[in-house]
Parts: C-alpha cells; sequence; structure tokens
C-alpha cells in the first residue's frame, strides 16, 4: 500500500471514528432525554387524572376529564389510565371497548407499586407510569400507558439525519484527505525524482533545500551530505587508485628495465649479482609498499571489536622506542616522563597495542628521518579524561598549507621530495588514532621542526 493511500485511509478512519462517536453521543442522550421527558409527563398527568377521579364526585367524572383533556395542550397518543383498588380490583378504566389493545396489567406488577409508591415500565409500544395513590380512606394504584409517536418519529428522523450525514462527511473527508495527502507528499516526491536523477557521473549535483526547519528540509540537507560524503569517497579512491598505480609502475618499470638491459648481451657473474641485488630491492620496496596498503585497508574497516586490551602508554612508548633504535643505529629518541601521574591508570588506555605500535612506530621514524640531527622528542601529559602524547623533531617543519593534506593517502610535501617515502605512514596513523578515539594534529614548532600531538579521550 503505497503512503498516500495509507494516508487518507488513516486520517479518514480518524475522522469518521470521531464523528461516529459524536453521532452515537448525541443520539444517545436525545433518546434519553425523550425518554425521561415523556415518563415525566405520564407521571404529571397520572398524577392530576387520579387525583381528580378519586377525588370528585361520581357523576361528574366524565364531564371532568372532558374538560380535563380540553385544557391539557400535552398531547398523548392512545392514553390508557386504570385504577386498581386495593384487592387488585378494577374501579376505573378509559377503555369504553374491553377487547381493545392497551397496556397489560398483573398483580405483579400492582404489588411492586405498592411496595416502591411508583415505577414505570415498557409494555410493547407502551410506556407505562404505575402510582400508588392514597386518599382519606383507601388507596388506589394507578396506571397510565401510552404511547411516544412524537418522540419516536423525532428519533427515528435524527437517526436518519445522522446516518446521511455521517455518509456524507465520511466521503468528503476521503476525497480532502486524499487531496491533502497528494499535497503532503508533493516535496518528497521532488525528493525522489531529484535523487532517481543523480548519477555516478553528476555527483556534484545537490537537492534544493527550500525550508531547512521542517523534515523535509532536513532529509533533503541529509541527503546532500551523504551526497557530499560519496562525492568525496568517489574522489579519494580515484586519487588512491592513481597514486597505487604510479608508485606500483615505478618499481615494475624499473625491474623490467634493469631485467632487460641484462638480457642484450652476455654479462659477467658480478653484473648479474649488481642487477639480482638492484631487483631484490625494488621487489623489497613493492613488498613494503603492497604491507602498507594491506595495512591501510584493515584500518579503514571498523574494527573497533578488536579493542580490548588495557595499554600502559609509557610502556608502548619505551617499546617502541627501542625498536626504533634496534632497526637504524642512527636515530635517537628521547622521552620524556617527568610529568607522570601517581595514578597508574591515567596512563592506561583501552586499544590494540599492535595497531597503536604501528602509529607511535610511524610517528617515530618519520621525525627522525626528516629531522637533521635524526632524533625525535617524546614527551607524555596526563589528566583524568585525557591522555596526550607529543612528537617532536628538528626538521625542515610542514608548510601551514598543507597541514590539512598530510593525512591523505600518497600526499608528500614539496620539502620532502628528497627522502624516500610513499605518503601512506601519516594516512595510516591517523586512521588507527581515530579508531582508539584520539585525534592527531600538527603544531609547528616556533623557531624549527614540527610537532604532532595525539590526544586520546577516556570513555
Amino acid at each position: 500500500m503505497q503512503i498516500r493511500t495509507r494516508l487518507t485511509f488513516q486520517f479518514s478512519l480518524l475522522v469518521s471514528g470521531i464523528l461516529l462517536v459524536t453521532f452515537l453521543a448525541v443520539y444517545f442522550f436525545t433518546y434519553y432525554n425523550v425518554n425521561e421527558d415523556f415518563y415525566d409527563r405520564l407521571r404529571s398527568k397520572a398524577k392530576s387524572q387520579a387525583e381528580l377521579l378519586l377525588k370528585a364526585p361520581q357523576a361528574n367524572i366524565d364531564i371532568l376529564l372532558k374538560t380535563l383533556n380540553e385544557t391539557n395542550r400535552d398531547l398523548i397518543y392512545n392514553e390508557n389510565i386504570l385504577i386498581f383498588d386495593e384487592k387488585n380490583r378494577l374501579i376505573y378504566s378509559n377503555l369504553t371497548n374491553p377487547q381493545s389493545k392497551g397496556i397489560h396489567v398483573s398483580n405483579f406488577w400492582l404489588d411492586e407499586i405498592r411496595k416502591s409508591g411508583q415505577i414505570r415500565y415498557n409494555d410493547g409500544d407502551y410506556k407505562v407510569v404505575g402510582l400508588y395513590y392514597r386518599y382519606p380512606f383507601n388507596q388506589a394504584v394507578v396506571l397510565l400507558g401510552a404511547q411516544d409517536l412524537y418522540g419516536q418519529a423525532n428519533l427515528s428522523n435524527l437517526s436518519t439525519l445522522l446516518t446521511v450525514l455521517f455518509i456524507i462527511v465520511t466521503i468528503i473527508v476521503a476525497i480532502v484527505g486524499w487531496i491533502f495527502s497528494k499535497r503532503a507528499l508533493r516535496p518528497i516526491s521532488n525528493v525522489m525524482n531529484a535523487v532517481e536523477g543523480i548519477l555516478p557521473q553528476k555527483l556534484d549535483t545537490r537537492l534544493q533545500v527550500p525550508n531547512q526547519n521542517d523534515e523535509i528540509g532536513r532529509l533533503s540537507s541529509t541527503f546532500n551530505k551523504l551526497l557530499d560524503r560519496i562525492e568525496t569517497a568517489f574522489q579519494m579512491q580515484k586519487i588512491f587508485v592513481a597514486n597505487v598505480s604510479h608508485e606500483l609502475k615505478n618499481p615494475l618499470t624499473k625491474i623490467r628495465s634493469q631485467l632487460e638491459v641484462s638480457l642484450l648481451k652476455e654479462r659477467t657473474s658480478q653484473e648479474y649479482q649488481l642487477t639480482i641485488g638492484s631487483v631484490l630491492e625494488d621487489i623489497q620496496e613493492l613488498a613494503q609498499l603492497s604491507n602498507t596498503l594491506l595495512e591501510l585497508a584493515k584500518v579503514s574497516e571498523d574494527q573497533r571489536d578488536l579493542l580490548t586490551e588495557i595499554i600502559r602508554i609509557d610502556d608502548l612508548l619505551l617499546d617502541c622506542r627501542q625498536t626504533v633504535i634496534q632497526a637504524n643505529a642512527l636515530f635517537h629518541v628521547s622521552l620524556n616522563f617527568e610529568e607522570l601521574p601517581d595514578d597508574d591508570t591515567w596512563l592506561e588506555l583501552s586499544g590494540n597495542s599492535t595497531l597503536l605500535k604501528t602509529a607511535f612506530l610511524n610517528l617515530m621514524d618519520n621525525a627522525c628521518k626528516f629531522s637533521d640531527d635524526h632524533a625525535v622528542r617524546v614527551s607524555l601529559k596526563t589528566s583524568p579524561r585525557k591522555l596526550i602524547v607529543y612528537f617532536s623533531d628538528s626538521g625542515k617543519g610542514i608548510p601551514a598549507s598543507d597541514h590539512n593534506l598530510v593525512f591523505q593517502p600518497f600526499f608528500r610535501s614539496d620539502n620532502t621530495a628528497s627522502i624516500k617515502g610513499y605518503g601512506i605512514g601519516l594516512s595510516l596513523v591517523d586512521r588507527i588514532i581515530k579508531l582508539h578515539n584520539g585525534h592527531i594534529s600538527i603544531q609547528p614548532n616556533p623557531v624549527r621542526g614540527t610537532t604532532f600531538m595525539v590526544d586520546f579521550l577516556r570513555l
């Protein structure tokens, strides 16, 4: 079922339900008031006629009743009045023909009237009021029954009117609901048509946001933000593929060229060894590049389920320092742990030690490579909510215009062209730090060099 049809059905059902309850309440209260009014009229007339019949002389009864009926404007149809004495004998009836149809009387009802003083009940189409009337020398039971033809006619007309109105209003509500739902869903239809026209070749297209405060405007804004992320991802993918192709092409071209040159003529064993050594070096570069790309691809996935270890950052930095020195004897790593807290838990962090070690090793290795003295200074600051690690070098520094670009894959600043590398390390570091609920930023030194600040937030 379409949303428009569902909205129309729900709207019509809601309004029709409210209308039905209202009409039923109107009919119920009207029915109640009509019945109460008719019983009050019967009770009043039964009392007045009983007083007249039981107190007046017998000879004048017919004349008095005739006069009373002529002066009484309260018209009651098919009126039956019966009066019984204490022995349940009929002492008066206005029915001239005993065989005529009227109300039925039983000793049970007469006894109930004497017990209660007055009762009322229905006898077929008749509504009956019974009164227990006392006069000085005797008691009598008076029953007055009649048909409320006028009230029943009004109720019948009211029910017909309410039924017709209910049907007409329901049809009108359904039509109006259909039109209203079409107008209400028109912005969504426009959004759907606009989204359908967005192709991979037109990712720069954006939806119009006429009103940012309503739900449709917020939906359009959300789509636009999604398109921004998709466009950025596509662009990064294109750049990534182009850079990977370029980086892989260079060593492969070198390997092919060296092998082709070696096959042009007979070489000495020493020349073959030199060629093989050069090819082996290129193959090692390819292997290193492949491993780095694999690590970058792995960290780009959501691996928060692997962050299960409790890591002491100071111990991890000491381990990284030892690894860097062993890998290159020219590198020097100095650790500043002068501001260590008394509480050891401030030095702990939930994460993955292997990934964090990879990130710290990259930062230390880069700082040593780009520093004139091949040294990096690492300092550590902690607080109950944060843990900050600084990596400072004394190299040429990174231009301010490149600060937001160095964490993109394969980007290399102009002042690093003379140093061998692929531009993947910092991108890998950035993803590892973000995976550990951290943030990495660049703080240029006042005189020379660069400082990378890694800020971890404890949850």
